[in-house]
């Protein structure tokens, strides 16, 4: 072990110090078993060849019938506005409600760890996904003739 304070390479002592305190740190605050699935997950954003678009807003809403919340995500870039109603199943799955500005029918994808929900918005930007699994997600919005709308990732 090195005791004058300059660096110097790792020995023995030096290894089994950083063993102990991994040791530690894994059996006080273990990591996630799909950290790893979920990492993977958001950086294949990165590589997509897509506009993206940018939060605009985060709200939650109360329902006036029911005792539901939802909540209200607004993305914007420069070529479509998207807005996002979300709220909780009772059988802990989600639903979306969407619309599209402007307009138009186009398919929608959404992308989550456990696999790709798809609709089509009608005519007036309108879809909607329920029994999606409450988890990380971003949405894609693949509009004709133009370039593909991708939001950032959002937890449901």
């Amino acid at each position: 072990m090195n005791t004058n304070g300059a660096a110097g390479p790792l020995d023995d002592r030096d290894f089994l110090i950083l063993d102990g305190v991994r040791d530690v740190y894994s059996a006080i605050d273990p990591m996630p078993e799909d950290m790893l699935d979920n990492i993977r997950f958001a950086l294949a954003v990165e590589h997509l060849e897509t506009e993206v678009a940018r939060a605009a807003s985060d709200l939650v809403a109360v329902v006036t019938r029911g005792e539901n919340e939802q909540r209200l995500v607004s993305f914007e870039s420069p070529s479509m506005t998207i807005t996002l109603g979300i709220r909780a199943n009772d059988d802990g799955t989600m639903r979306l409600d969407g619309w599209l500005t402007p307009p138009g029918t186009h398919h929608v994808e959404l992308r989550t760890p456990a696999g790709t929900v798809t609709a089509e918005s009608d005519e007036r930007g309108r879809f909607a996904m329920d029994g999606v699994p409450r988890t990380s997600a971003y949405l894609t919005v693949r509009p004709a003739r133009m370039r593909a709308i991708t939001t950032p990732t959002i937890a449901l």
